[in-house]
C-alpha cells in the first residue's frame, strides 16, 4: 500500500483501549493514531426487571446486539446470573456490523441475522422484513447501552414484542489531555475521529477554546454526522460501514480522489 497518510496524525476519540485496530490500520498507510478518549464505558447496575429477563431468556425468540460492548457486557452478566454463557437453543441472535458478529463468535455463537448498516434505522428496516412473516409475533430482547436511542423498538413495534436491557452506561471523562488540545489548537493534526454522538458532545463540553467550525472530522454513520453538523462541525468523511476497516477505507479514499 502506498503511504498516502505518511506522517499524518489522527486523533481517535473511542473509549480507552479500543483504538488498537484503528492504529494498526493507519500505520500501514504511514499515519499515527493517538488516543483521546471522549467516552467512558462502565457496566450498568441491572434492575430486578432486567435480571428477570436474563433468567427468562427462553421466553424470547430473538436477541439483538447493536455493538461489541453490548455483547461483552451481556455475557458478563449472563455468567454472573446463571454461571455460564449458554443461551437457549431456540434463541436466535441478530447483530449490527461485522465487528459485533466477530465479538459474538468469540463466545461461541453465530448470528442468524447480520445487518451491515451503521444506524438503528438501517437495522430496523431490514430486520422487520426478516420477521414480519413469522407465524406468531416474536418476542425480542435488545441488549443496549443507556444512551442508545429507542428507534429499533419503535420501528419494530408493529411486528414484534420488544424488551430492553441497559447493560452499560456511557459517561463523560473528567478532563482531556492538555497536550492533545494544544495539538488541535495549533493545527498539528489531520483529523479527529468520532464514532458516536456522545463523543462529539463530550468534546465540545471539554475542549475549551477549540472552535467547532475549524475542526477536521471523520465519523461513523449519519447519526454522529448529524450531531456534529448541529454543533457547527462539518465532517470531511462519513463512513457508512461501522467497522474500523470501513472507517479507515473511507478516510483513505478521501486522499485518493
Amino acid at each position: 500500500m502506498s503511504l498516502l497518510l505518511q506522517d499524518k496524525i489522527f486523533i481517535s476519540t473511542r473509549p480507552e483501549g479500543q483504538s488498537g485496530e484503528l492504529a494498526q490500520l493507519f500505520s500501514t498507510a504511514g499515519a499515527t493514531v493517538v488516543e483521546m478518549p471522549l467516552v467512558k464505558i462502565q457496566p450498568a447496575q441491572l434492575t430486578e426487571f432486567e435480571i428477570k429477563h436474563f433468567k427468562e431468556l427462553h421466553f424470547f425468540q430473538w436477541l439483538i446486539f447493536t455493538s461489541p460492548n453490548g455483547v461483552r457486557y451481556f455475557f458478563d452478566n449472563l455468567m454472573e446470573i446463571q454461571g455460564n454463557h449458554i443461551l437457549p437453543g431456540l434463541l436466535q441472535v441478530a447483530v449490527i456490523g461485522a465487528k459485533t458478529e466477530q465479538v459474538l463468535s468469540g463466545f461461541g455463537y453465530k448470528a442468524s441475522f447480520i445487518n451491515s448498516g451503521s444506524t438503528g434505522e438501517d437495522f430496523a428496516t431490514a430486520f422487520s422484513q426478516k420477521i414480519k412473516n413469522e407465524k406468531s409475533i416474536p418476542k425480542v430482547l435488545l441488549a443496549l447501552g443507556n444512551l442508545a436511542r429507542t428507534v429499533i423498538q419503535d420501528e419494530l413495534s408493529d411486528v414484534a414484542l420488544c424488551a430492553r436491557i441497559n447493560l452499560y452506561q456511557t459517561e463523560t471523562p473528567k478532563s482531556l489531555d492538555e497536550k492533545l488540545i494544544q495539538l488541535i489548537l495549533n493545527d498539528n493534526y489531520e483529523m479527529l475521529i468520532f464514532t458516536s454522538p456522545s463523543g462529539v458532545k463530550n468534546f465540545l463540553k471539554l475542549a475549551g477554546n477549540v472552535q467547532p467550525e475549524k475542526i477536521r472530522m471523520a465519523c461513523i454513520g449519519d447519526t454522529t454526522s448529524k450531531t456534529a453538523i448541529e454543533n457547527n462541525i462539518i465532517p470531511k468523511v462519513v463512513a457508512k460501514n461501522s467497522s474500523a476497516a470501513g472507517l479507515f477505507e473511507s478516510i483513505l479514499n478521501c486522499y485518493k480522489y
